[in-house]
């Protein structure tokens, strides 16, 4: 019996596939960490665009006060189309959680005031494992960005 037993301990065969099952599940969090940090910003890029897009449309119109103009441009950000027809540009927009919000304000520049077009979205982030975020103690991401834009005309 003391033999069986010796032989049993001394055998390293199993080894490597005892270390590989004691660090996948590492293996496996870290990898999806990953690839939940490259979802946030490349729906964080995408929403920094759009915000973009929607300050020079804005800044290119005959008045940037108007509201029709903003909410065009609100369309523009959300969407990528001026009449709101398309799907969302990231998943959280359609949400009831986010936010636009475009207001104008005239900041001092040489000889006068120079309108500034200032957009400020708070979106939830939306992942792509859901547990995932609540696992590691993350209850809600929420992504806050803004796009200032001198005001051109036409």
């Amino acid at each position: 019996m003391s033999r069986l037993l010796s032989r049993f301990l001394g055998d390293r065969r199993g080894n490597s596939l005892l270390e590989f099952a004691f660090t996948l599940p590492l293996m496996v969090l870290l990898l999806s960490g990953t690839i939940e940090i490259g979802n946030h910003l490349r729906q964080a890029n995408t929403v920094e665009k759009s915000l973009n897009a929607a300050a020079l449309y804005i800044a290119r119109s005959d008045n940037p006060n108007d509201a029709a103009v903003q909410s065009r441009a609100a369309n523009l950000a959300r969407t990528g189309t001026l009449d709101g027809s398309g799907n969302p540009l990231v998943t959280g927009w359609d949400s009831s959680d986010s936010i636009l919000d475009i207001s104008v304000a005239s900041h001092p520049a040489g000889d006068g005031d120079v309108p500034v077009i200032r957009l400020e979205a708070t979106v939830p982030y939306v992942p792509l494992v859901p547990g995932l975020m609540s696992f590691v103690g993350i209850t809600k991401g929420i992504m806050r960005l803004s796009h200032e834009q001198a005001y051109v005309g036409n």
